[in-house]
């Protein structure tokens, strides 16, 4: 596992989050992961413009970590 996988996941941890099956995260906590308000991740994705691609499950939104994880790797390099 590697760093920012061992991160994620601790976090997570801390959070009281555990991912559903297929590794999917609620949108409140990927918010909280990377840094944005809950909001603004509703406000995009409403717009078609969401920083990662999501499920829908009823009418919540989920980001897969693997999603999460590329993500924060493109943002920090």
């Amino acid at each position: 596992m590697s760093d920012i996988d061992q991160d994620i996941a601790a976090r997570l941890d801390s959070m009281g989050v555990v991912p559903l099956i297929g590794g999917l995260i609620p949108e409140k906590a990927t918010a909280e992961l990377l840094g944005y308000s809950p909001a603004y991740m509703r406000q995009q994705a409403s717009r078609g413009l969401a920083p990662l691609p999501y499920v829908l499950r009823g009418n919540r939104r989920f980001y897969r970590v693997r999603d999460i994880r590329a993500f924060a790797l493109n943002c920090a390099g």
